[in-house]
């Protein structure tokens, strides 16, 4: 287990003692306004169920708050400053959240009460919070010695709660394309299987965010064995190794579908710049740097680059193709992406797809 999750795992722990105290004593607090006697508020504490209800859900609760932030995504370049910012906004926001939920149903003598009730929450979770994650924060830039952890780099173009509704979109989406089409791929699988020998799906290993290999599927379009040599082979408009039914499969994008596995696992997206393989990567940078910034988001099964450029059946047609990739990034929105995928969806169905 690396460093980045063993402190993952730390503030996680430490976020969720955090909750649970600042709960535990806001709740006694609560009791305690209402019968103005400490005795009876922690018996009353005690005996109550929602008080235990609450040392579970309502830390879980936060977490996913959290989660959605992304404030466990980078943990090893925390500051002072950050720890105090991130924290600061999450405790406004959640204690509101919680002030619908929970507390407006309280019976109060005046709405005094409620700024009462509201304050105190925050002073609660706010200052626990803070002070477990700066001890935390404090003992990994001491043990780290390094300066650069003095800012805080973003690694993902988007904010995180952005991120957080893309990955949810397209977790959503692939599972409805998954059932929608399934009569087709059964259609599908049972068709490979009659016209030709040899495996239904195709696994190739492509490079996805932050360089991770992965294995990408796809329907078998080709001959089985077609890609022989060491040196991998780019497809063409009148390659012989593509199957009769496979250049069918290709016009209209069919034999992506299983992809949708690899969205729902999480090596891809719905939309993102087209994963490619080492081999092509390594000739793109030598006369393209930049194309580095794709490997910043997840790959997709359609780009805005498939759309305006089309497929690429060679280095320097991939370079061409990136400058679309990269206006992509530097605009990524869910608007675009629903753009890009009504653009996909017209393509479709032109038989345009190679």
């Amino acid at each position: 287990m690396n460093s980045q999750k063993i402190h993952r795992i730390f503030y996680v722990g430490v976020d969720f003692m955090s909750a649970a105290l600042a709960w535990m004593l806001f709740f006694i607090y609560r009791k305690f306004l209402e019968t103005e006697c400490f005795p009876l508020a922690f018996d009353q504490t005690w005996n109550d169920v929602r008080f235990y209800q609450g040392l579970i859900i309502i830390p879980l609760g936060w977490l996913m708050l959290y989660s959605m932030y992304g404030y466990y995504r980078r943990t090893t370049t925390k500051t002072l400053f950050s720890d105090i910012t991130e924290t600061l906004n999450h405790s406004i926001g959640g204690v509101i959240v919680l002030f619908f939920i929970v507390i407006l149903d309280d019976y109060v003598e005046s709405y005094n009460m409620y700024y009462n009730y509201v304050f105190m929450l925050f002073v609660f979770h706010f200052g626990f919070t803070f002070f477990g994650r700066l001890i935390h924060t404090y003992f990994i830039q001491k043990s780290t010695h390094h300066e650069k952890y003095l800012l805080s780099l973003k690694d993902q173009p988007l904010p995180a709660w952005h991120s957080f509704l893309k990955r949810v979109s397209d977790i959503v989406l692939s599972i409805f394309l998954g059932v929608l089409f399934c009569p087709l791929i059964l259609f599908v699988i049972w068709k490979v299987k009659r016209d030709a020998k040899g495996s239904v799906f195709y696994l190739q290993e492509r490079i996805g965010w932050q360089e991770k290999p992965f294995m990408m599927y796809k329907f078998r379009s080709m001959c089985e064995g077609a890609e022989t040599s060491d040196l991998p082979m780019l497809s063409s408009d009148d390659d012989e190794r593509v199957t009769p039914f496979g250049r069918i499969m290709r016009q209209y994008r069919i034999d992506e579908l299983p992809q949708l596995w690899n969205v729902l696992k999480g090596d891809m997206s719905l939309v993102g710049p087209r994963p490619e393989r080492r081999y092509y990567i390594d000739q793109i940078v030598k006369n393209a740097p930049e194309y580095k910034r794709l490997l910043r988001v997840k790959p997709g099964l359609t780009s805005w680059g498939e759309v305006k450029y089309g497929y690429a059946s060679s280095v320097e047609q991939m370079i061409e193709r990136m400058a679309f990739d990269l206006e992509y990034i530097d605009n990524m929105s869910l608007s675009n992406d629903l753009k890009i995928l009504l653009y996909t969806v017209i393509t479709v169905l032109k038989g345009e797809g190679k």
